[in-house]
């Protein structure tokens, strides 16, 4: 399909008209979030912002996405699952690829990895270790290659607080109920059967279930952590719901600073961890044992918005409670693990089988580091001379970290002038890691021109035409059995293994970031070409 084929024109009367029905269908469903606090939208609605809502930003029309690298995408989901999961409980890597620079130069990365030492000089107290994940891909279409060679390449790789589950699920039901109620124009690409059903929401709440199971006590209770004042409840208590409805399991969804206060642990041997609300609920005991603390927070510095959060999370990852990502999964999840996977003798270490390591390689872009070793010489040549072609990347999860093409030299200048001011010229000296070795290079990709989608930002029933570029994530679910005793070699035993759904983020082409918690990007669901 020409990308000027779709989405189909329609007059300005039509176009109002789909958007009237998609925007209020979303209201209808759930497709929701909160507004901002001093929005036009919160100030015209009133001041409780617990009971105001809007619609979230969605595309009117499915965008077009080659069936062939979706497909490709749902299968590489496994065995990323699995490679990840054998990153987690690997501690002469994470010792090498964290402990080394990245702990040095990142204070945030550091604090984590002083926490899983921490923990591991203790002694484990759960083995358990569930990982909702979600790895992002681009479609790499160079100008020069036909549609048939195009292929996927992944961004990142996501082990912690993986978003928009529920939303996405959401967004694929507006879009087969647009198509379904005869709303769109014809199109002879437009069928149900090419917006494929998403599994998201149902898959992770399936995941959630597991690990409490596993955990063994069917009276204790999960936990989601979340950020003060979360925007994006919408997004969360459906788990909540589908957990309880469809598992029989209940989930508590509590603020990260309130856990200040209300956290403790049964005595020794057990550890439990259990939770005080600090006002009674309904029939509910108390304390709560918890079965499983899935964090939806505790992934960029500013959740941690005082010392008492980071006692917080050592407290949790001491205890007993199954952790969504226990600490050393988190730090698995870092951009440096990324780039040093894809370095041939590792990741021939870690996936052992030929047409494994060739189908995730197939997936790799050109990835550097940015330190004294040859490649990271080769990388900070090409930083300067090549920078319209690069991506510099922090340690960060969450959007608006990065910095691209012609900005890279003056941040590396100004990185090289703060650590001339505190006297480091570099490791090969002796000296303390550079600041620019808590970054990675790496090479952008090349998406498809021309594409066009409908974007409808969020609250405002309107929608702008705008050339786009979309972000397919797919959902997996780890849930992993540390070999504490080292009975199997130190390698993890998986207990789930699963790809349970997929996201679809589309922004304009003039964006770099993609995130749509910070407003780059709408959620969208593929329609398969």
């Amino acid at each position: 399909m020409a990308s000027q084929d779709w989405p189909p024109q329609s007059g300005e009367a039509a176009q109002a008209a789909v958007l009237d029905l998609a925007c209020d269908w979303a209201l209808a469903n759930g497709l929701v979030l909160r507004p901002q606090t001093g929005s036009p939208a919160a100030t015209t609605l009133g001041s409780k912002p617990g009971q105001l809502a809007i619609h979230a930003p969605f595309a009117l029309y499915p965008s077009a996405f080659p069936r062939r690298l979706f497909q490709q995408a749902l299968a590489l989901q496994p065995v990323y699952n699995q490679l990840y999961a054998d990153v987690t409980v690997d501690d002469r890597f994470l010792e090498h690829v964290i402990g080394g620079a990245v702990s040095k130069v990142d204070e945030f990365q550091g604090r984590l990895y002083e926490i899983w030492k921490q923990v591991k000089r203790e002694g484990i107290m759960q083995p358990l270790s569930l990982g909702l994940f979600r790895s992002d891909y681009l479609v790499h279409a160079p100008t020069d290659l036909p549609a048939e060679q195009h292929s996927i390449k992944q961004v990142e790789f996501n082990t912690i607080s993986a978003s928009f589950a529920a939303l996405s699920t959401r967004v694929g039901d507006l879009h087969r109920y647009l198509e379904q109620s005869g709303a769109y124009p014809p199109h002879a690409a437009l069928s149900t059967s090419a917006i494929p059903e998403n599994g998201a929401l149902a898959g992770l709440a399936s995941g959630l279930a597991a690990a409490h199971k596993a955990y063994g006590n069917d009276k204790a209770v999960v936990m989601m952590v979340i950020q003060d004042h979360e925007r994006n409840a919408f997004d969360q208590w459906p788990l909540a719901h589908e957990l309880l409805l469809t598992h029989g399991v209940r989930m508590v969804r509590v603020p990260f600073s309130e856990l200040r206060t209300t956290l403790s642990h049964s005595p020794a041997p057990d550890y439990n961890l259990l939770y005080t609300p600090p006002t009674p609920f309904g029939s509910l005991p108390t304390p709560l044992e918890i079965s499983v603390v899935y964090w939806r927070t505790a992934y960029a510095p500013t959740d941690y918005y005082t010392s008492a959060e980071w006692d917080t999370r050592l407290f949790v990852e001491q205890s007993r409670a199954i952790k969504c990502p226990s600490v050393g999964m988190q730090l698995a999840g870092a951009k440096k693990v990324q780039q040093v996977l894809a370095e041939p003798a590792h990741l021939d270490r870690f996936v052992p089988d030929d047409k494994d390591r060739a189908f995730l390689r197939e997936s790799f872009t050109d990835l550097y580091p940015l330190d004294d070793s040859d490649n990271g010489k080769i990388a900070l040549d090409k930083a300067y001379r090549e920078c319209e072609k690069y991506v510099l990347k922090p340690q960060r999860e969450g959007g608006g970290n990065n910095v691209y093409r012609t900005d890279i030299p003056a941040f590396l200048d100004q990185l090289a002038e703060e650590d001339k001011a505190k006297g480091i010229t570099g490791t090969e000296n002796g000296d303390a890691p550079r600041g620019r070795e808590g970054y990675i290079l790496m090479s952008l990709i090349e998406s498809p021109q021309g594409m066009e989608q409908v974007l409808v930002k969020a609250g405002e029933a309107r929608g702008t035409r705008a050339k786009v570029i979309s972000e397919l994530g797919v959902y997996g679910v780890v849930l992993l059995r540390e070999d504490v005793d080292n009975v199997r070699g130190g390698k993890a035993e998986l207990l789930v293994n699963e790809t349970v759904g997929h996201l679809l983020r589309t922004k304009p082409v003039e964006s770099d970031e993609g995130g749509v918690a910070t407003g780059f990007s709408v959620i969208d669901s593929p329609l398969l070409v």
